[in-house]
């Protein structure tokens, strides 16, 4: 058996024209490394796995591993991690489309640079900007007095999603749509924390790779298509679900007069947009009632 450089993740969930033109890009675009890919179905409906299975299962490098419960973006990865057996994994979302040889870039570039454990490309929407490519954690100066003021303390100038940047760069949380991992990095921090069902999840884990005093990196020459928002439809149970995870992001990585100052600050926050937003009202709700795990999207799933 051959030694396999990159395990490619991937998750399907009732979009499998997207899958699929993910797995063709990959295809077309990786060269000069071994890989697989491994297509992680969470429970999609029957008519959307069969088209999956049809147009897939025939290619020697695809593996497609049918999960019976959509169990959300962090365990449906970790599954697809059972079946991983690469130097490096790349995490990429199936509404993604590979642009050059971005895995041969982006493995190349931590060979050179032991100290990363993780990186991302240049993430880019239909209009050329890549603004989800990396971002900042949640800071509490920056919640309560702004950017400015956040900056001008902090002890790490990690840049904002609002700089283009142009070369290779140290950045505090990549996009979780494109994440290349050391696989033993990963191993040894835990992978994915599957408490998250959907979102914060980069958040997360980007900051356990810090903690375990390894880097973050944004390398833009390594160019990846995102169809932002392309396999979640929007709902206000969608949007609970952000916050829920944003609260166990808090509780997990805040002191306890942290996270409830964020928490005071969201709930102004949220008082105020629920005349101006659609679900401003239900939102409102849901955070009196603590974005309570029990309301998690999780608790909704039926194994088939």
């Amino acid at each position: 058996m051959k030694n396999i450089d990159v395990s490619f993740i991937t998750i399907n969930y009732n979009s499998s024209d997207l899958t699929i033109k993910l797995v063709e890009s990959i295809i077309l675009k990786t060269t000069d490394l071994n890989f697989e890919i491994i297509v992680v179905d969470n429970s999609s409906n029957e008519e959307d796995f069969e088209k999956l299975f049809s147009s897939l299962n025939s290619i020697n490098q695809v593996n497609i591993v049918k999960n019976r419960i959509n169990s959300g973006f962090a365990s449906g990865n970790m599954l697809g991690v059972n079946y991983a057996s690469g130097k490096y994994y790349f995490f990429v979302n199936n509404d993604c489309i590979l642009l050059n040889n971005s895995a041969k870039i982006l493995k190349d570039f931590l060979e050179k640079n032991l100290n990363v454990g993780l990186a991302t490309g240049k993430v880019l929407d239909e209009n050329g900007n890549f603004s989800s490519s990396y971002k900042q954690f949640p800071h509490l100066i920056k919640q309560l007095f702004g950017n400015s003021i956040q900056r001008l303390v902090s002890k790490n100038k990690f840049p904002s999603n609002k700089i283009k940047l142009q070369e290779n760069s140290k950045v505090e949380v990549v996009s979780g749509s494109c994440m290349f991992f050391d696989s033993e990095v990963f191993s040894k921090i835990g992978g994915f924390d599957t408490i998250f069902f959907l979102y914060c999840e980069e958040e997360d884990i980007c900051k356990r790779v810090w903690d375990f005093k390894k880097e973050v990196y944004f390398v833009p020459q390594a160019e990846i298509f995102h169809k932002s928002g392309g396999s979640t439809q929007k709902s206000f149970k969608i949007e609970r679900e952000f916050y829920i995870s944003y609260y166990h992001l808090l509780d997990k990585h805040y002191s306890f007069l942290g996270k409830n100052l964020f928490k005071v600050a969201l709930f102004i926050k949220l008082f105020f947009r629920i005349f101006k937003k659609k679900n401003g009202f239900k939102i409102f709700l849901a955070i009196m009632r603590g974005f309570s795990t029990k309301d998690s999207l999780r608790y909704e799933q039926i194994v088939k």
